[in-house]
């Protein structure tokens, strides 16, 4: 059996601050390595695979505290790694995995994800190849309501990410929000942030 090894770029705890989970505390595992060079990107040092310190699941596990009742699994892109010892670990804990990814490659029912966040991304022509229990679209100047593919998910699960905290940004997320109340949409905000918490 292939031993699998994580790039991990860190580990940490804070709050859940973007969408359905908002609030909750989590600790989240951030994976190196990333298919995507989107220009708002603000995790690009999870980019560099070789800048990270690997661990085998056992070694994260005993490295690590994993307290909370979240774990959210990030990146970088994390489907460019074999998650499902990780999962299968983390939910002999009794943690609810999370995972937050750019939808561009499949995610193996096997692997036991409990909820899968897409953020589809426009370097990706937005593509979605994997299931998704909420969707995240960036507001930036290109996006457009056609963008969104809400026959993925269930009414009221499609929020509006402001970029950057740019004021165009969320007013567009705003207009769009009110001027088409029969899409459900709701506007993203980085919760953790406005907090002052990382």
């Amino acid at each position: 059996m292939t031993i699998v090894r994580y790039p991990i770029v860190e580990v940490f705890e804070s709050l859940q601050g973007e969408g359905t989970h908002s609030g909750i505390g989590a600790t989240f595992v951030r994976l190196a390595g990333c298919n995507l060079r989107c220009s708002w990107c603000d995790t690009t040092h999870s980019f560099a695979v070789d800048k990270a310190t690997t661990y085998t699941t056992g070694e994260l596990i005993e490295a690590f505290s994993f307290k909370q009742p979240l774990v959210v699994i990030t990146g970088g892109e994390p489907t460019l790694h074999d998650l499902g010892p990780l999962v299968r670990e983390l939910h002999n804990r009794k943690k609810y995995v999370c995972i937050e990814t750019n939808g561009t490659n499949p995610i193996p029912i096997e692997w036991g994800i409990n909820w899968i966040t897409v953020s589809p991304k426009p370097q990706s022509g937005y593509t979605i190849t994997c299931p998704a229990d909420e969707l995240k679209y960036v507001v930036d100047d290109e996006f457009k309501l056609e963008f969104i593919r809400f026959d993925l998910v269930k009414q009221g699960r499609v929020f509006l990410q402001i970029e950057s905290g740019r004021l165009e940004s969320a007013k567009k997320a705003y207009d769009m929000i009110i001027r088409n109340p029969d899409l459900h949409l709701r506007l993203g905000v980085q919760l953790h942030k406005v907090v002052g918490f990382e």
